[in-house]
């Protein structure tokens, strides 16, 4: 029905806009010209008589439209009862309970993987590859570490395929997985995705320069990784020179450990000329490289002037006199530096009076450590003299050898200032030798038996020397109680026999035997019997 009255509307509408001549055309209109077989003449007598039509004028069409209006009222207020009825059926169906053919499909919900596993899955199942459990488990820590895994490079390409999504990682650690250039290249393409990873190490995976360009394309356009470890993967000055020119671009990265590769004077230079107008890297690691001279002093001026290193190891380097001079001038000028490693580079010992003149205009420089270097006793001392006046914290010394006096007084600096000396070799060891089974115990037995050692002791020592033989050294301990086998404690008196055929008593009683052995060790006078 309501399709029928507005079937009506238009056919009504339609005739009103044709003009004032619809009134004949009306009245001769068959059935078949109305919609739906109805003809408005039914029911309604808006006819005219033939004379009433003769008698109007050409145009005069006011009173049909009146008459038309009238009928369009009637049909809207038809319209409304058919609507209304027609909601209300509406409603009531809907309120009902009742079959129909027709079911509605639920809405999907569609959940992001964050994590990437349900990605990483489907990809080995494409590759027919066996998942790595330990990189499934770590998914969702901010620390994935992966080392040692023997990845190799097909499964390094599904892992980074997954990360690519992941936003739970921060750091990232593949060392020694044998992942080679294909797998550097896959991870420097996951890093153009995920912008959540901020710390990769790759030591010991065989880079390459393919992989390196990889990595250095990427840093140099997306700024989101601060920490980058490439070391011990062999890499020569081509690949410097690629590290070099990213080096110029990127300001985000804080921290390049590029140790035990094969830099030589030319990769050094190429670093030290990108970082003099870089000040965002503030650690960097070139120890275990193949850097001499021209190259140490090279990176010496660039310390000089750069104001954004904070840590910087150059160790097992021979840079020779020349490049530590270098590094000695730096010192003095920088006052950014805070940690300085030139361990085993060939510092020569009598760079020691200037470096304890650059020491002392320095207020930054926290951490020196010179180690594994030829410096002499007469250079240490000059270094020794120097501490007080500069900003360190903890020196470095190890591996140099010393004497027991010389030793004592780098530890009474240590009191005074609080400064944390390493020593290293003779003198300077600071560690205790650990006692054998037999010295422990003796000294165990010296320190229960006490009272009743040292009258047999006197009553031996017949010349007052402080000392007895090994004979009547052994009679004493076992007249005291000593229960120990016979052949241990013939070793146990060759250690303590500095004398020919005779043992410090006073030494033993008063110290007991670590003392003993730690004078022993540096020859240094012992104690009388009777003192």
């Amino acid at each position: 029905q309501g399709r029928c009255c507005t079937l009506q509307k238009q056919w009504y509408q339609r005739r009103v806009l044709e003009g004032g001549s619809f009134l004949t055309e009306l009245q001769d209109t068959e059935d078949a010209d109305s919609p739906l077989g109805w003809t408005p003449t039914q029911d309604r007598p808006l006819r005219r008589s033939d004379e009433e039509t003769g008698k109007m004028d050409e145009g005069d069409t006011g009173p049909a439209i009146e008459q038309l209006a009238v009928l369009y009222e009637d049909i809207e207020k038809e319209t409304e009862e058919i609507d209304f009825y027609t909601s209300r059926k509406v409603e009531e169906d809907q309120g009902s309970e009742y079959d129909t053919d027709i079911e509605e499909t639920p809405a999907i919900k569609i959940e992001y993987d964050s994590s990437g596993i349900g990605h990483y899955l489907k990809i080995c199942e494409d590759m027919k590859m066996r998942p790595v459990s330990h990189f499934m488990r770590q998914t969702k820590n901010p620390s994935l570490s992966l080392k040692y895994q023997s990845l190799g490079c097909k499964k390094t390409v599904a892992i980074t395929q997954a990360l690519a999504s992941n936003t739970f990682v921060e750091c990232l650690d593949l060392s020694d997985n044998d992942v080679g250039c294909e797998g550097v290249v896959s991870i420097a393409h996951m890093l153009t995705e995920n912008y959540f990873i901020t710390e990769i190490n790759l030591q010991d995976n065989k880079v390459g320069v393919r992989g390196v360009e990889a990595l250095c394309r990427v840093l140099s356009e997306h700024s989101y990784v601060k920490h980058l470890d490439l070391g011990g993967n062999g890499l020569k000055d081509n690949s410097a020179d690629l590290l070099a020119e990213m080096l110029k671009l990127n300001y985000t990265l804080t921290t390049l450990i590029l140790n035990k590769n094969q830099f030589s004077c030319v990769g050094a230079k190429a670093m030290a000329s990108a970082l003099l107008g870089n000040d965002s890297l503030t650690q960097l690691d070139l120890s275990w490289n193949r850097i001499r001279a021209k190259g140490g002093e090279t990176l010496g001026k660039m310390l000089a002037v750069n104001s954004g290193l904070i840590k910087l190891s150059v160790a097992f380097n021979g840079l020779d006199s020349t490049g530590t001079a270098a590094f000695i001038k730096a010192i003095k000028v920088n006052t950014q530096i805070v940690n300085l490693d030139i361990i085993n580079t060939r510092f020569a010992g009598a760079q020691c009076k200037e470096l304890t003149k650059s020491l002392a205009t320095n207020t930054t420089l926290k951490i020196l450590k010179m180690g594994n270097n030829a410096i002499k006793e007469g250079d240490l001392e000059i270094l020794h003299g120097g501490l007080a006046a500069s900003s360190l914290h903890i020196l470095g010394l190890e591996d140099i050898p010393m004497s027991r006096t010389l030793y004592e007084r780098f530890m009474a600096v240590e009191k005074e200032l609080g400064i944390v000396i390493h020593y290293g070799n003779s003198g300077g060891n600071k560690r205790k030798r650990p006692m054998t089974a037999s010295t422990l115990v003796l000294d165990e037995f010296i320190t229960t038996n006490m009272g009743r050692l040292v009258p047999i002791l006197l009553a031996k020592d017949t010349d007052k020397s402080g000392c007895v033989t090994v004979e009547s050294f052994k009679e004493a301990l076992k007249e005291a109680g000593l229960r120990l086998h016979q052949s241990e404690l013939n070793r146990l008196v060759d250690k303590l026999n500095i004398r020919e055929d005779a043992v410090p008593c006073k030494e033993m009683l008063s110290g007991r035997v670590p003392v003993l052995l730690e004078k022993l060790r540096y020859n240094q006078p012992l104690l009388s019997l009777e003192s």
